[in-house]
């Protein structure tokens, strides 16, 4: 943090000794020496890293110096001094919009990033909104008759207090379950850079396939779960990852529901490779066509008639923002299967067979 306070300072100090520089150069010079037109470096180089809203002040400074310098300027033809005047004068102005043009057209991308960033996170939560509210139907419920058991035993004459504790244990424990479910979609709806921690990785997808278990089971759908080692530890934003992971589960569910048949099976795949926390979620859906699979991660590219084709290319940039990497795999016969890799927190303590976790209608 000192260092950047220090950077941030000294950006202006290098600025005014290049501006000093020029302006000394171009005094001690002959008019025929169009010097002022260096001015453009100290624009462009401005550009780079200080706001805008300097960019015009700066400027207005520039063309003022290139003004006192040919005043003071005493050696050389003068004629040829007020062409080069003019020509350096017309260098700093249209260097100077071309800057500001170049600097608002970066905001405009930065913005419209940020809109498809949360464009993306909330397509990627319609699909979960269903199995969220179907998830706390059950804790709410539960609440709801454990309050009327409690109700119940305080009723009796003499009244059942052991029993009515634990009602109420069992309220608390449901309430705060619903608000768990709550705070991970609101967490999963916050955008931003990513906050890195050590989790889980197959904690972390176990969470998201509870989230969508109501679509699995209303599809028939068999969820099948390996971690080749135990456990998988990832070091990255687990809400961002969570995103991803739910972005290619969904992409799956509807891969299998376009085929129309019964049967359907996820696999979802999690080890450590050099250093990485792998994911590979597998399908056995229609698949991908060979010569469309290049154009999977383009930002609006879809092949769905309904899709908006920015889930997957967000999903790319939310992988690269943790240091990793997603790809679609090409050695499939049937279905389509993704990977990414993150960062992972500790290398692998052993070796094994992998621990298998099925799940299903």
């Amino acid at each position: 943090m000192k260092d950047r306070h220090v950077i941030r300072y000294l950006h202006p100090f290098c600025l005014l000794i290049i501006i000093v520089a020029i302006f000394v150069a171009d005094t001690l010079t002959h008019y025929e020496v169009a010097m002022p037109v260096l001015y453009t470096v100290v624009i462009l180089y401005a550009a780079l890293v200080i706001r805008r809203g300097a960019i015009g002040l700066l400027t207005l400074v520039c063309l003022a110096l290139t003004g006192v310098s040919f005043a003071f300027t005493v050696r050389g033809n003068v004629p040829s001094g007020r062409i080069n005047l003019g020509l350096s004068t017309a260098a700093i102005v249209i260097t100077a919009w071309l800057a500001l043009r170049m600097l608002q057209a970066r905001d405009i991308a930065l913005r419209t990033q940020e809109r498809l960033t949360r464009v993306t996170t909330a397509q990627t939560l319609s699909g979960l909104t269903t199995s969220i509210v179907h998830e706390l139907n059950q804790p709410l419920a539960a609440v709801t008759m454990s309050s009327q058991a409690c109700k119940r035993w305080l009723s009796l004459s003499p009244p059942d207090f052991e029993r009515a504790r634990n009602a109420l244990a069992r309220i608390e424990a449901d309430a705060t379950r619903a608000a768990a479910i709550l705070t991970r979609m609101r967490a999963l709806t916050k955008g931003g850079t990513p906050e890195a921690q050590r989790f889980s990785l197959g904690q972390a997808i176990g969470e998201v396939v509870q989230m969508i278990r109501h679509r699995l089971d209303g599809h028939g759908i068999f969820y099948r779960f390996i971690e080749m080692h135990e456990p998988v530890l990832a070091y990255a934003d687990p809400v961002q990852i969570q995103q991803v992971t739910g972005n290619l589960l969904a992409n799956a569910i509807e891969a299998i529901i376009d085929t129309k048949q019964s049967g359907g099976l996820i696999e979802a795949r999690i080890w450590y490779e050099e250093g990485h926390a792998c994911c590979r979620i597998e399908d056995n859906g229609a698949g991908i066509p060979p010569n469309l699979a290049s154009h999977l991660f383009e930002a609006f590219w879809t092949s769905k008639e309904e899709g908006t084709g920015i889930g997957l290319a967000i999903s790319r940039n939310l992988v690269e923002a943790n240091k990793g990497q997603i790809w679609v795999m090409q050695d499939q016969k049937k279905g389509t299967a993704f990977c990414y890799r993150i960062p992972a927190a500790t290398p692998p303590e052993r070796e094994g067979e992998g621990r298998e976790v099925r799940g299903g209608p």
